[in-house]
């Protein structure tokens, strides 16, 4: 499983089930009300 973060974009690569449960976990660590491009920035500056 991989993920690649960019100051614009992410990609993740795997299987259609690591990738779902990427999201989920990365869904709350950010929390419910919380934008992708949000999540982006976040990721990206790290």
């Amino acid at each position: 499983m991989k993920s690649y973060f960019s100051k614009k974009s992410v990609r993740v690569q795997g299987k259609a089930w690591q990738v779902r449960i990427m999201l989920n976990q990365w869904q709350k660590e950010a929390g419910k009300s919380a934008k992708v491009r949000d999540f982006i920035r976040t990721r990206a500056n790290k």
